[in-house]
């Protein structure tokens, strides 16, 4: 499991207003949010679902790899992601999420851009 994210980064990542819209898909968002602690905007992926807090956190992946810990909305409707810095979004990316040993939940695919 990757690291979680600095609590500053983990706030904005939460709580940020929605951002420049980087790639969408059904379900998904990636926007670029502000940071107050960082000079660099942050990339956010958020991906919606039906989340349950439990004792371990969701990995959220692209492509099959981790990317990070999902942060969970206070509804549990989303789970929210800073992408790390080397990720690059590419078109038709799998997004998908795991709890746990559990088999990954595919979300959808990326789309470049934003909604059109």
């Amino acid at each position: 499991m990757p690291p979680a994210p600095e609590a500053p980064v983990a706030a904005s990542v939460q709580t940020a207003p929605a951002g420049k819209v980087l790639a969408h898909g059904k379900g998904l968002l990636v926007d670029e949010v502000a940071v107050s602690e960082r000079a660099k905007p942050v990339r956010r992926l958020t991906v919606s679902g039906s989340f349950q807090v439990g004792a371990l956190d969701y990995l959220v992946l692209l492509d099959g790899k981790p990317l990070g810990r999902g942060l969970l909305a206070e509804n549990l409707d989303a789970a929210k992601v800073a992408l790390p810095a080397d990720v690059q979004l590419t078109q038709g990316a799998t997004v998908s999420y795991q709890y746990g040993h559990e088999a990954p939940v595919t979300v959808g695919t990326l789309t470049l851009g934003g909604p059109r």
